[in-house]
């Protein structure tokens, strides 16, 4: 009897998965998956009478194709508790709808926070997830969880680039991240006062006395979605002394002309750890494996 099982939920080719498996030495259970013709999904684990009394770890990511990712994993995950796993660990290194963590605008709903507790109605004991937005969420799940910081793996990366640079978060909620990565290497960091237009979405600056003059800058950030703060974060760098930028972002959705953007933006290099379904070639994106400190953590649950 194997001691881990993995869950692949249905595309086996996410190299997390993979990798996980090689690292703790865990057998690997594919899904079986079909649409009926009225678009409604179906799965199947393969040989569940194997999942009887052992840890599962279900491992997804909600994106691209959040909502269908989201509602994939809640099945698997309800299929494995069903076959009589003795534990279902919902490894999700990015967690959608993060964002939305609390109502900004009345009429709004707290989408993070229904997310988390479907995953533990569907059957989950314990959630692991990288760098989500707003930690705040991981308590509606109501059961044992792990964020995995990984900042400082990025910003590990990003010194090979750079000479003596100084960490900057682009607006007070990064801070965090800015402060465990700049803790690790010995670091100045920082962060820049940003305005956002709930209704518009305009996003305005407001620079700080950064000491960034004549400075290498690690701009560091958990999540790129169009590429306009950090696009517009970085130029304002630049154009305020900065010697060198390079953007280390967790996750980097890059969606529209998102990498239009930051080939405008100025920045030398966008490191992204590799925590998507999805890859994007380009010649400024560098993608850094973050396996390793995942592995770390979730030992500590197995």
């Amino acid at each position: 009897m194997v001691k881990y099982l993995v869950v692949i939920i249905g595309y086996p080719g996410y190299w997390l998965t993979e990798e996980l498996s090689r690292a703790i030495e865990a057998d690997l259970l594919t899904v079986q998956e079909k649409v009926f013709p009225d678009g409604e999904l179906y799965i199947k684990l393969t040989a569940p009478e194997k999942i009887a009394s052992q840890d599962v770890i279900v491992v997804s990511t909600l994106f691209p194709e959040q909502d269908r990712r989201l509602f994939k994993t809640l099945l698997i995950i309800n299929a494995a508790k069903n076959a009589g796993a003795k534990k279902v660990i919902a490894l999700i290194p990015y967690l959608a709808y993060s964002r939305q963590d609390k109502v900004f605008l009345p009429g709004e709903p707290i989408s993070a926070c229904l997310v988390t507790k479907s995953l533990r109605v569907a059957g989950a004991n314990v959630l692991i997830t990288v760098d989500v937005h707003s930690t705040r969420v991981l308590e509606c799940f109501e059961g044992p969880v792990i964020n995995v910081v990984v900042s400082d793996v990025l910003v590990a990366r990003a010194l090979s680039y750079l000479e003596k640079p100084v960490i900057i978060a682009p607006d007070k909620g990064a801070l965090e991240r800015a402060f465990i990565a700049a803790r690790v290497h010995g670091l100045d960091y920082d962060y820049l006062i940003k305005q956002r237009d709930r209704v518009t979405g305009t996003v305005m600056y407001t620079p700080r006395e950064l000491s960034i003059k004549g400075r290498d800058v690690i701009m560091v950030d958990d999540i790129i979605s169009t590429g306009g703060t950090i696009s517009e974060a970085s130029k304002m760098l630049l154009e305020n002394g900065a010697r060198k930028v390079v953007v280390a972002a967790t996750h980097g959705l890059l969606v529209g002309d998102a990498v239009k953007k930051l080939e405008a933006s100025g920045a030398l290099r966008v490191l992204l750890a590799d925590t998507l379904g999805i890859r994007h070639e380009h010649r400024l994106i560098e993608y850094v494996s973050v396996t390793h400190r995942v592995v770390e953590e979730l030992k500590k649950v197995l």
